[in-house]
């Protein structure tokens, strides 16, 4: 058992994925480097229900701005210029700077404009 090189014992998934990384292509994935979050906190055995429950949250409420700016950017760009446009435009944008702050970059919503 042991006079066997590596590459016999290495399934053909594990193979790939090896090659795969020494040709770099995992180098540039999000959070590469970086330690695991939560890695030194105390255990939490619910961990995951936490991240799940916090991510589906975060997907709900991205799913009712976007909804909420396809509902109202028409009435919004029929009156560009009105004091009340203005400021939903406002809110609306500062709602989008929360959610983003939350949000892996490469969900975020670009602000409005008109």
């Amino acid at each position: 058992m042991g006079d066997r090189p590596i590459e016999f014992w290495e399934s053909l998934a594990e193979r790939r994925i090896r090659e795969a990384a020494e040709e770099g292509a995992f180098d540039d994935l999000p959070g590469a480097g970086e330690p695991l979050p939560g890695l030194h906190g105390p255990y939490d055995p619910d961990w995951w229900v936490k991240e799940w429950l916090r991510r589906t949250s975060l997907e709900d409420t991205f799913a009712e701005v976007l909804h909420t700016i396809r509902t109202e950017l028409p009435r919004l760009k029929a009156s560009p210029h009105s004091a009340e446009t203005t400021r939903r435009l406002t809110e609306l944008n500062e709602t989008i700077e929360a959610l983003n702050r939350e949000l892996p970059t490469r969900k975020h919503l670009d602000p409005i404009e008109l």
